[in-house]
């Protein structure tokens, strides 16, 4: 009987700190979801403004990202992320420029270190966005820092 209570114990005292990490990393909430950004575009030499953009971006559950941006000038970007830590993302993703008459001005390419919040609540980000002529030449590249803020609905839907 003795023996029994010890196994118990012991088997207890071993295996409880092991659960409760399991459970704390799984209350962290992924970046799964949908996101309201501030998008900052900057010279990477010179750190100079190019210009600021408000967005929607969606990570979904199947690794697939989707953005929307609150400017005429560029399609929605299509791409894919990837978790590469706990709190840490990457992110790839590609949209069509235009210039002010609708016509093509180039193709953007994306690319987004991701760092969550510990409440999984915001994130930021940086990352750089390098531009592609229709020869598919690079003519510019840019680097961008993110701030982001979950958006949710109200009440829950399970």
């Amino acid at each position: 009987m003795t023996k029994g209570i010890f196994r118990i114990c012991t088997f207890l005292a071993v295996s409880l700190p092991a659960s409760l990490t399991v459970v704390s990393a799984q209350n962290i909430q992924p970046i799964e979801g949908t996101w309201n950004v501030t998008v900052t575009v900057t010279n990477c030499e010179t750190g100079a403004l190019i210009r600021t953009v408000s967005s929607i971006q969606g990570f979904n559950h199947d690794g697939s990202f989707t953005e929307t941006a609150n400017t005429s000038l560029r399609g929605q970007s299509v791409g894919a992320w990837s978790r590469n830590s706990l709190q840490n993302y990457g992110a790839r993703y590609w949209f069509f420029r235009y210039n002010a008459d609708g016509s093509f001005a180039s193709f953007a390419q994306a690319l987004d270190m991701i760092t969550l919040s510990e409440d999984g609540n915001s994130f930021t980000a940086k990352g750089t966005i390098q531009d592609f002529n229709a020869s598919n030449i690079s003519i510019s590249i840019g680097c961008f820092v993110h701030s982001a803020k979950r958006l949710s609905a109200p009440g829950d839907f399970n």
